[in-house]
């Protein structure tokens, strides 16, 4: 294993990569970090593995005067890239030509808390986590997954910010991350999962203000990578959730991971505290995720939104790397 190295920098509280059409690796701005940077909260960024360094800016959720916090992106089976923002707390859908909707912002009549991250299984039922808000204090944090139909079911509640969201399996893994432990229920149904149970737990770390798991991905022999929060480590776990390694990311919050490049066997991991993401070779390909557009045959609908943006700039003249 090699890395890591600096895939992409100056991203303003960088959180959920994924990877777009032709080997684009996609990634969300949370927050402005730095005012003298490139990039600001809201920002929805490309960079691709022939380029490193080389950003660009597809578009910004802020609209309508809200601005927009979003945290992951997953492509769906209809084209279209769906982004949870905690900001417009609802899960939103940009259509490849551009146009933006609120795709779900309520459940039974009540606004959502805000999205965090989602997923979409092979029937394209969606599932996501919704924890803006909640704490020890105000355990208020849900787990929902949406049926092709539209029907929009609660999978759990009163969780202490429920943060990343996986499927393998037939089953779905969520991270709660102020009780430090990722969660296994099995799938039921179009939207439906059931039966939590814990998959492993993530060790305290006393000089962090924040711990605990936070973004997920699993690689093709079943193992679990979890970035730690506070730790500066992406945690593996077996199938039975057993740890088995520990991957530094060179910054102390790790946020979420996603496998991409040649034959997606190389590891990308957004990190908070440094404003980059970080690329890993790790020792096994990662699962490809439903409706992926690396998996699409022919030319992906959201490919010209992405071969029309602008850089943000150059490549560094000598990114960071390690052994």
């Amino acid at each position: 294993m090699t890395g890591p190295g600096v895939f992409a920098s100056q991203l303003g509280a960088p959180e959920g990569p994924t990877v777009g059409p032709d080997g684009w690796i996609l990634n969300v701005c949370s927050f402005t970090r730095d005012e003298g940077w490139p990039t600001r909260g809201g920002d929805i960024c490309a960079t691709h593995p022939s380029k490193p360094g080389s950003t660009r800016r597809l578009f910004n959720t802020s609209a309508g005067g809200t601005s927009g916090i979003p945290a992951a992106l997953a492509f769906g089976p209809d084209g279209a890239l769906y982004i949870t923002d905690e900001g417009h707390r609802a899960v939103l859908r940009v259509a490849p030509e551009g146009a933006r909707s609120r795709w779900v912002d309520s459940f039974d009549g009540e606004p959502l808390n805000g999205p965090n991250d989602l997923v979409f299984d092979a029937d394209g039922s969606l599932y996501f986590t919704d924890p803006w808000g909640s704490s020890l204090q105000n355990p208020v944090g849900a787990v929902y997954g949406r049926a092709p139909d539209g029907e929009l079911h609660r999978i759990d509640s009163a969780m202490v910010f429920p943060n990343g969201i996986v499927l393998r399996d037939e089953r779905l893994y969520v991270a709660e991350t102020l009780r430090s432990c990722v969660w296994v229920y099995d799938v039921r149904g179009p939207g439906r999962a059931e039966g939590r149970r814990l998959f492993c737990r993530q060790p305290a770390v006393p000089d962090a203000p924040v711990c605990g798991p936070d973004g997920m991905a699993f690689d093709a022999e079943g193992n679990l990578l979890v970035t730690h929060y506070g730790s500066g480590f992406v945690f593996v776990y077996d199938p039975e959730g057993v740890e088995v390694d520990r991957i530094g990311c060179g910054g102390a919050n790790p946020t979420n991971v996603c496998f991409g490049g040649a034959d997606h066997a190389t590891l990308f991991v957004t990190v908070d505290d440094t404003g980059e993401m970080v690329a890993v070779d790790w020792r096994a390909p990662g699962q490809t995720l439903n409706f992926c557009p690396s998996a699409a045959a022919g030319t992906h609908p959201f490919a010209a939104m992405i071969a029309e943006a602008e850089p943000l700039r150059e490549p560094p003249d000598r990114p960071r790397g390690g052994a």
